[in-house]
């Protein structure tokens, strides 16, 4: 016969038991609510910036968010093809822009673990036709501190770019380039000329063309089957076509306005197949973990590692790349320590980045605004009002009073460009001026302005400020001297 303690102790433990399967349901239960509380908050906070911007007409694109490879938020916004109306949606192909880099570089540390390069090769090694010194290496390339300028520029290579379908016909303008500087490695200036001649370097060891060579060793190992390399005649299906909006808010097609597809730049792919180059690159499944810290470490110089971009944020290492072209703008963001993933592609103008700065304060909790008209409709919305100002300095301080700063020269130059292109040809005059007004030091800004002094067949003028921008870019050393001699040159063989 069972004394009562056996009987307390046996009618106890089922009782326990229960009690304990219980509480561990309700705290899974209540972290999963609290979770998913979270993800939809995070949600409704990415959803009422994006939706702000398209309020603005300002963003046409897709957007994926994702931790540790689990997806928080993807949706698609505005149109693919505004001549049918046809939507974005999340399977929308866009042009990556330079974020093709990435593929180059990986493809690159790829031959080196097979031996068969070493970074540290001069590029003669391997194209015996190089012509621009036996000084810059692969890691010279890669990093961009080779001084190899930027072949999209060349008057001819724009010219004949839609006949262009391959490497080798694109390596003789960007071997027609001067170099920005002499001593490879003592600065950085950024260049797709780099990266078509890296293109040629895989070429040439692997014997097939680099399309052929990023599909069987990239996109599908990790199973990319919607990221192609396809010219812009080619019919593609799923593919977005990229806007340009003028600074009247008129859209245009950038189908003029592409370039070839090459190692710089051109791939089509979308946010999920991006996704998984993403978590590829937790893994060794493309390079291993050598090759990783090679690539995701900075130089000296700028936040650049090879071919990815580089920094530090929010206690995070951050790795990437964006990516820009008319009608196109692209931005991939991963945070290695807390496993944050930000994927933005648009086929508008010059937005993506932002949307990941957005993003990022969403998911850190910090500050931000909701974003407003850009500077450029505020200056077209308000010409009549900037008008009435004579002095450089009333103007700049009516933007300021407006809420708006003026970060750098690169953003105003482009503001009166719009201006320019737009038929506004003494409204961007002043523009241009405000510029050196606020930047007296920037020698990009006396060049554009004596560019738009020639559209306006004010020669004197224009000659002054290209004079002007050549002995100030001699003075700081700029890597744009040899660009800004050229065109001084150009101009006055031309004797307006």
């Amino acid at each position: 016969m069972k004394n009562n303690s056996q009987i307390m102790k046996q009618n106890k433990t089922p009782y326990t038991y229960r009690h304990t399967i219980k509480t561990i349901l309700f705290i899974a239960c209540f972290i999963c609510f609290t979770l998913n509380t979270q993800s939809q908050k995070l949600n409704d906070k990415i959803d009422e910036v994006i939706e702000k911007y398209v309020e603005l007409d300002m963003f046409s694109g897709t957007v994926l968010v994702a931790k540790d490879g689990k997806i928080l938020y993807e949706k698609a916004f505005g149109e693919s093809n505004k001549s049918y109306k046809v939507k974005n949606n999340i399977d929308t192909k866009f042009n990556i822009c330079s974020m093709t880099k990435m593929f180059t570089g990986v493809s690159i540390l790829q031959l080196e673990e097979q031996g068969k390069l070493k970074l540290t090769d001069p590029v003669v090694k391997h194209l015996k036709d190089f012509p621009l010194g036996d000084k810059i290496t692969i890691h010279h390339l890669l990093s961009h501190t080779s001084g190899v300028g930027g072949y999209l520029g060349n008057p001819k290579y724009r010219a004949n770019k839609n006949e262009i379908s391959d490497i080798s016909e694109i390596l003789p303008y960007v071997y027609e380039g001067k170099l920005a500087f002499d001593v490879p490695g003592e600065k950085f200036s950024y260049s797709n000329s780099g990266m078509i001649i890296l293109g040629a370097v895989i070429e040439k060891i692997t014997g097939i063309k680099y399309a052929e060579y990023v599909d069987e060793n990239i996109f599908k190992p990790v199973g990319m089957k919607n990221t192609v390399i396809r010219s812009s005649e080619e019919i593609v299906n799923n593919r977005a076509m990229g806007y340009t909006k003028s600074i009247s808010g008129k859209f245009n097609n950038n189908v003029f306005k592409t370039f070839t597809p090459a190692p710089d730049g051109g791939v089509l792919s979308n946010v999920k197949d991006l996704l998984k180059f993403d978590q590829a690159l937790y893994s060794s499944l493309l390079i291993n973990e050598k090759s990783k810290e090679k690539m995701f470490t900075a130089s000296l110089f700028e936040a650049y590692g090879y071919a990815f971009i580089v920094s530090e944020k929010k206690g995070n290492k951050v790795v990437g790349h964006s990516g820009g072209v008319p009608g196109f703008s692209t931005d991939f963001a991963r945070y290695l320590k807390d496993k944050y993933t930000i994927i933005v592609l648009s086929n508008y103008d010059m937005v993506a980045r932002n949307i990941t700065y957005y993003i990022e304060s969403i998911i850190y909790d910090t500050k931000y605004k909701l974003p407003k008209a850009m500077l450029g409709k505020f200056m077209y919305d308000n010409k009549s009002e900037i008008d009435k100002f004579d002095k450089l300095q009333s103007i700049a301080d009516y933007i300021k009073d407006n809420k708006y700063k003026i970060r750098s020269p690169q953003y105003l130059n482009m503001v009166a460009y719009d201006m320019l292109n737009d038929n506004m040809s003494d409204y961007s005059i002043k523009i241009f001026n405000l510029n050196i007004h606020l930047f007296p030091k920037d020698a990009n800004a006396y060049d554009s302005l004596g560019d738009a002094y020639e559209k306006t067949k004010k020669y004197d003028l224009a000659l002054k400020n290209y004079e002007k921008a050549v002995a100030l870019a001699t003075e700081n050393s700029d890597t744009s001297l040899n660009l800004f001699t050229a065109t001084l040159e150009r101009f006055k063989k031309e004797k307006h």
